[in-house]
């Protein structure tokens, strides 16, 4: 595929613009014009100041499920048929809404790609309900294996408009497969893709910290989104002990652990995220896993799955009632962080109806995560693995073997000297990028002239995480004035080219823009083989 067959699709871009505004010394010389905002005039400030109070309170949400003795989800409820209680005293409902397919807006047409081209402009869902599949590949081990060919069952009858974003847990981390979507085809053909980082050969310790580490990208990536997401987890016998206490009570005695499990729960209870592990092993009996798989489910409202045959069907079930539930928040009477659980108790005035929710909360200050800063900080923290895709430059990249030499392009790694007559260990690999112009950020020098400047980077990793080939490139833009508006009128493209090794790599792409420090980056799964074409 040559630069020309590089599917842009312009329609599906959100133009992204820069809003830096230079301080007065620089303006003169380097004054951004892609997007800036015009200078505020001048005003008079009076001498005595204004002083502003601001005042913020703590708001508890609960997603609340119902069901009837069937199973079946029970509609048409009121706010006055519930009550709420916080530590066994009663609260005052201050917000109340039903949730069901149908008040779900509706999805943005999905664009479908061409084979080999990969896009970060995936619609992402202002709104809740949405369903995340996480594929637990290190965990599990072979048993992820069963859990494709169920999550493949589900998709091939899952209801239209169902929204799910697909995610796999290896020892390299997090991997996107694939983002939000109701497009059957599209989740079918990410699930399908093969994959062979499954098992873990790290310790408990370290897969802990991995599995940690995922859930908090994971809240982060929904965080955006309101209301409730259900975390539907793949994996065979609750691994980690994902309690609001930190699993302490199961027996964990590191403390160290205890607190970093206490912090996941607080970022997945901030993003209204509810777990249900999901057992992908069939008929396997009772004991102390499936009870921390019911604990997990209870403390983050969500239920668990587990000693079936017929997975698919209690999958389809889980999420059917996930995506019809009440919500509802009080104001909590305390105020202050205390560092204590709070317990909390919903009610219904109507008997014979069972109810799902969370079933309290820690009053603590939410815990600070490693977010990376705009500019090269989320370029280097996304290429890595360790950040959900950038998506403040909105690009589309095709991947293939090479034709022929790209000028200019150059490994950044010295390729390894080949035994005579042996087969060759990397093949060549075109990486084309394309981007509407529009977004790209330019300053003006003293004599009028724009000044833009593009880094184009991809990182490649192998099972392992071993990163095994890396290209970094600049592509400076002078135009005249009178050139920028045939310039960002059109789509831009540019091409790098990689030596790869064989087997299957995570090859990470990205654009940063060092004008306006905005920042675009992809994972996209490729396998190499010796007979490339």
């Amino acid at each position: 595929m040559r630069l020309g067959k590089l599917a842009l699709i312009s329609s599906s871009l959100l133009i992204t613009l820069s809003t830096s505004i230079p301080n007065v010394a620089q303006a003169a010389q380097n004054t951004p014009i892609s997007g800036a905002p015009p200078a505020p005039a001048s005003i008079d400030v009076p001498d005595t100041p204004i002083q502003t109070l601001h005042v913020t309170a703590r708001e508890v949400v609960v997603d609340v499920m119902v069901t009837d003795a069937q199973g079946n989800s029970v509609n048409g409820l009121q706010q006055s048929d519930f009550s709420i209680e916080e530590n066994g005293h009663p609260q005052t409902i201050r917000s109340f809404r039903e949730y069901t397919p149908a008040t779900q807006p509706p999805e943005p047409p999905f664009v479908r790609l061409p084979p080999g081209v990969y896009t970060n402009s995936h619609s992402t869902p202002a709104t809740g309900p949405v369903d995340i599949f996480l594929l637990d590949a290190m965990n599990g081990g072979i048993s992820v294996f069963q859990a494709k060919r169920q999550v493949l069952e589900y998709l091939r009858t899952m209801p239209p408009g169902t929204r799910v974003a697909i995610f796999w847990l290896a020892e390299t981390g997090l991997h996107t497969l694939q983002p939000f979507t109701s497009d059957r085809a599209a989740l079918i053909q990410a699930v399908s893709t093969d994959r062979v980082d499954v098992g873990a050969i790290g310790n408990a310790f370290t897969r802990q910290m991995t599995t940690m580490k995922a859930f908090n990208q994971l809240a982060a990536f929904v965080s955006g989104i309101k209301g409730r997401k259900n975390l539907f987890w793949f994996t065979p016998g609750m691994p980690i002990n994902l309690l609001r206490d930190g699993g302490y009570g199961w027996g964990n005695i590191d403390m160290t652990m205890v607190h970093h499990l206490m912090d996941t729960y607080e970022l997945l209870t901030a993003a209204q995220v509810a777990v249900y592990p999901v057992d992908p092993r069939g008929i396997v009996g009772l004991g102390r896993t499936q009870l921390k798989d019911e604990a997990v489910a209870e403390q983050t409202g969500g239920e668990a799955t587990y000693n079936t045959n017929d997975l698919t069907t209690a999958v389809a079930k889980a999420i059917d009632k996930g995506s019809q539930f009440y919500s509802i928040s009080y104001i909590p009477p305390n105020q202050k962080d205390d560092s204590h659980y709070h317990t909390i108790k919903v009610e219904l005035d109507q008997p014979g109806l069972t109810l799902v929710y969370r079933k309290g909360y820690n009053a603590e200050r939410l815990p600070t995560v490693d977010n990376p800063e705009p500019g090269p900080a989320l370029m280097k923290a996304s290429m890595e693995g360790h950040a959900p895709a950038a998506t403040q430059l909105l690009f589309d990249a095709s991947v293939e073997p090479a034709t022929g030499l790209v000028s200019g392009s150059q490994s950044s790694l010295p390729k390894p000297k080949m035994p005579p007559k042996s087969a060759p260990r990397t093949i060549p690999y075109d990486i084309l990028f394309g981007l509407p112009a529009s977004q790209i950020a330019f300053a003006k020098d003293e004599s009028g002239k724009l000044h833009g400047a593009l880094e184009f980077d991809a990182v490649a990793y192998d099972i392992t995480g071993t990163r095994v080939a890396l290209l970094t490139q600049t592509v400076n833009m002078p135009l005249s004035a009178g050139q920028y508006n045939a310039f960002a009128a059109a789509p831009f493209h540019f091409t790098q080219q990689i030596d790869l090794p064989l087997g299957q790599l995570s090859l990470h792409v990205g654009i940063y823009d060092t004008i306006s420090h905005k920042v675009g980056t992809l994972e996209i799964p490729l396998t190499v083989r010796g007979n490339a074409r």
